[in-house]
C-alpha cells in the first residue's frame, strides 16, 4: 500500500474538487466557435494583443490607440472582465513568461527580467517578490529542487 505524504494527499483532494466542480458547470457554458470570434470582440482584440506585445514597451495609451478605443473604455475592460487594472494583468502576464525562463533555461535573471519586458530589474523584484512573496532566484532554486 503506497502512503503519500499529506502535502500531496492534499493536492491530490484539491484536484478531485476542481475536477467536480469543473465537471458540473460546463454544461452551463455556452461556447462560441472561434471563428465566430474576432476583431469586433475587444475582450479577445485585448488579450490577443497582450499575447502578442506584452514583452515590447507597453502602455495603456499606446495599447488604446492601436485598438482604436479610448483609454476608459480599455480601463473599464481591464476593471469589469479581468478584475484588475492594465498594469497588473501585463505584470501577470509578464510574470508568468519569467517564471516559464526561470524554470526552463539558464538566462541570468537581469536577462529574464529584460526580456520579459519589464522596464527594471528593481521593478521585477518588486512584482515578482508581490506575487510569490520570494525573489526569483528563491523562486528558481526552489522549484528546480
Amino acid at each position: 500500500m503506497l502512503v503519500y505524504p499529506a502535502e500531496a494527499q492534499e493536492h491530490v483532494l484539491h484536484q478531485s474538487f476542481i475536477q467536480i466542480i469543473l465537471a458540473r458547470i460546463i454544461p452551463l457554458f455556452q461556447l462560441t466557435e472561434k471563428s465566430n470570434v474576432g476583431s469586433e470582440d475587444l475582450i479577445y482584440q485585448t488579450v490577443s494583443y497582450i499575447a502578442a506585445h506584452y514583452t515590447e514597451e507597453l502602455t495603456l495609451p499606446k495599447m488604446a490607440h492601436d485598438l482604436g478605443v479610448s483609454q476608459s473604455t480599455l480601463s473599464r475592460v481591464f476593471s469589469g472582465t479581468f478584475h484588475m487594472n492594465f498594469n497588473r494583468y501585463l505584470n501577470e502576464a509578464r510574470l508568468d513568461y519569467a517564471c516559464n525562463l526561470l524554470l526552463h533555461s539558464d538566462r541570468t535573471i537581469l536577462d529574464i527580467c529584460i526580456h520579459a519586458g519589464f522596464e527594471s530589474q528593481r521593478t521585477f523584484n518588486r512584482v515578482f517578490q508581490e506575487r510569490y512573496h520570494m525573489s526569483p532566484r528563491e523562486y528558481r532554486k526552489q522549484v528546480k529542487k
